[in-house]
């Protein structure tokens, strides 16, 4: 029986883990934790992706900024 998959934290940590990963790869240095728990700095590092050169970065940004509207998420 094929079940759909339901988004849970672990889809959450990987995406916030992909993030940090692209961010490194472009210069700037991403504090999960922090990242997490600190809505200023979540929204310095998403200024900072959606004005990046990269593509993936961008597109990254732009869907956790869809996981930042959801407060239970942030």
């Amino acid at each position: 029986m094929n079940t759909p998959h339901e988004k849970g934290p672990k889809d959450d940590l990987l995406n916030l883990v992909y993030f940090k990963w692209l961010m490194a790869g472009v210069g700037w240095w991403v504090d999960l934790s922090r990242l997490q728990r600190d809505r200023a700095y979540m929204d310095e590092c998403l200024q900072h992706a959606l004005g990046s050169n990269s593509e993936m970065l961008r597109i990254r940004g732009l869907q956790l900024l869809g996981l930042q509207s959801n407060p239970a998420k942030c």
